[in-house]
């Protein structure tokens, strides 16, 4: 079992509690694997005193009450989620230093900051590799992976459209996206 960062308790078993371990995120009845979280960005905004927010928005780990409060997580998709927590300053600090010795440290994500801003990229938008399973292929309409899998595998360019999508509508999306 490994080791907990940041533990709620309750004495009533229907509460909806937070708990963050050094391999899993979980919130009630739902695990969070931390290899679905966007550590690399999470870690580089902690780093400069900030907390990622949705649409690479941050505001300063100082403005996170030490109450209860809504901590805004990062998937490596680039999207966010919000997490409700009792301790929003304490959760905050409990995965962001996880973040940054899950990354490498700090020099680490010196260098990773330092990659997204030659690929003039920020590090909280999904990359062109994220995980996928090993030994299946992405859809061949959108080239993604499904939402459910993870492994090493390409993210969706385009939208090519479904197979029930018509020929010209087809056409249209890859001219439009190209």
């Amino acid at each position: 079992m490994s080791q907990v960062l940041y533990e709620e308790r309750s004495r009533n078993p229907l509460a909806r509690t937070a708990e963050l371990t050094e391999d899993r995120l979980r919130r009630g009845g739902r695990t969070t694997p931390l290899d679905e979280l966007n550590l690399g960005a999470m870690a580089e905004a902690y780093l400069r005193g900030h907390w990622l927010g949705g649409g690479g928005a941050e505001r300063p780990l100082a403005s996170l009450v030490p109450g209860p409060g809504i901590v805004p997580v990062t998937r490596v998709t680039g999207t966010t989620a919000p997490l409700k927590v009792r301790r929003t300053a304490d959760f905050a600090r409990a995965l962001g230093e996880l973040a940054v010795r899950r990354c490498g440290g700090a020099d680490q994500v010196a260098a990773l900051a330092a990659r997204a801003r030659a690929e003039d990229v920020p590090l909280w938008i999904a990359r062109r590799y994220a995980p996928g399973p090993p030994g299946r292929s992405p859809s061949p309409w959108t080239g993604a992976w499904s939402a459910w899998t993870s492994g090493a595998r390409a993210l969706p360019r385009c939208a090519c459209g479904p197979p029930t999508a018509s020929a010209a509508t087809r056409r249209f999306r890859a001219v439009a996206w190209s």
